[in-house]
């Protein structure tokens, strides 16, 4: 269906509604919230009710957008997003953007009805609807909708850059990050040892013998309850001591998601004391089949006892043969001490699109696909530049004058 096709069929078929938060989702909106909850923990709406209060700015609002299908009603599509102004892509603009983590814990929050044929028609719809001021759900047209993250070349990301392009968006994907994860469904602990290298292998189990032969090392996990508030004492007091820059282990989401996840028991906050002394940290969270490593840290005074390779590998041990996890994550960015627990990596991107039908949206587009032109140009003229430059400068490079 071709782009203005699609936007009458849109007029035609569909319905749009706005709601405030997630208890004023009526009943037959119970699908599309079930497939919002297979995210399980970023699916909750106290997840992005944390994300709303720690990242993004006061005056910004979380706002449920959904398309129905306009004969019966049928609730086709639920997007939590967040409408504003503050947008640091785009100053000023009208806005509308996911509600996610920047670490990217969870995909952008877009959810269809399962048996819906063509999702891409659906999402088309809402992003027609913002671009021209659906009274339904804005006041006036959407300058910017920022869509993140998408896993690169997954249906998700396919369906999302149709809609926005044949919505009339001007969009420019961007790279937004990767990640370094390993399928795990059906594996226990044992098997995924053993797919490891010989020098991993090798290394986790002397540094643990090791530490096992001082007589002083405790491995324990903490899910919650009355040991929790030690813990958080224990996980601080690592990562003041530890190599990481303070506010990346301490900031208020962070310690706000250890407890929402402690209460939603999802918590599983790994610590290595050795001699009563709290020598290593890991904060996972375990949902929807996936374990999150989404932190970890160890005292700099204890490196060279390689307290950190022993904790991971006590914590994979815990969720694959205790929490049987179909997969793990190992978190935002693939350093190199990642690659030996986790084999395979995923790319993911961020969607801006700009629209043209608006001055703050044309602004911003040229701000940024012009910037882009711009600082290509201006590469390729310094290349030819220093190219002349030498040929002037350097003898060597000049023709030989005297012939044969």
């Amino acid at each position: 269906m071709d782009p203005a096709a699609r936007t009458r069929h849109a007029a035609m078929h569909y319905r749009f509604r706005r709601f405030d938060s997630f208890p004023d989702l009526p009943p037959a909106y119970a699908g599309l919230q079930a497939e919002l909850a297979r995210a399980g923990f970023f699916g909750d709406p106290a997840w992005f009710a944390l994300l709303m209060r720690h990242l993004f700015d006061p005056a910004d609002r979380l706002q449920l957008y959904a398309v129905e299908d306009a004969a019966n009603g049928r609730p086709l599509l639920l997007a939590p997003l967040r409408s504003g102004r503050r947008d640091p892509a785009a100053p000023g603009a009208r806005a509308i953007g996911s509600v996610s983590h920047p670490e990217n814990l969870a995909l952008a929050a877009v959810v269809f009805e399962p048996s819906l044929a063509q999702p891409e028609d659906a999402a088309c719809a809402l992003f027609s609807a913002f671009r021209r001021g659906d009274p339904a759900l804005c006041d006036a047209p959407v300058d910017l909708i920022r869509l993140w993250p998408v896993e690169v070349d997954s249906d998700l990301a396919d369906i999302l850059l149709l809609a926005l392009h044949d919505a009339g968006y001007r969009v420019q994907p961007y790279a937004n990050s990767t990640n370094r994860f390993e399928a795990t469904a059906g594996l226990r602990y044992e098997q995924y040892f053993a797919q490891r290298s010989a020098n991993l292998r090798y290394s986790a189990r002397r540094r643990r013998r090791a530490l096992e032969r001082t007589g002083t090392l405790a491995l324990t996990v903490v899910r919650g309850g009355a040991e929790l508030p030690a813990a958080i004492d224990d996980y601080l007091a690592v990562a003041r001591a530890s190599w990481k820059e303070h506010h990346t282990m301490v900031s208020g989401d962070m310690i706000a998601m250890i407890w929402l996840a402690a209460e939603r028991g999802t918590l599983r906050l790994g610590l290595l004391h050795l001699g009563g002394v709290p020598a290593a940290v890991q904060f996972w969270i375990v949902s929807a089949g996936v374990a999150h490593c989404v932190r970890l840290a160890y005292a700099e005074a204890y490196k060279a006892s390689a307290v950190g390779v022993v904790l991971t590998d006590f914590m994979i041990a815990q969720v694959l043969d205790g929490d049987q996890a179909e997969r793990i994550d190992f978190g935002y960015g693939r350093e190199d001490y990642k690659r030996g627990w986790m084999r395979a990596v995923r790319v993911y991107a961020g969607l801006m699109a700009f629209n043209p039908g608006t001055w703050r949206g044309r602004w911003h587009m040229l701000r940024h696909f012009g910037g882009q032109r711009l600082k290509r140009w201006l590469k390729a003229w310094l290349v030819r530049w220093r190219l002349r430059r030498a040929d002037r400068t350097d003898p060597a490079a000049a023709p030989d004058a005297g012939g044969d």
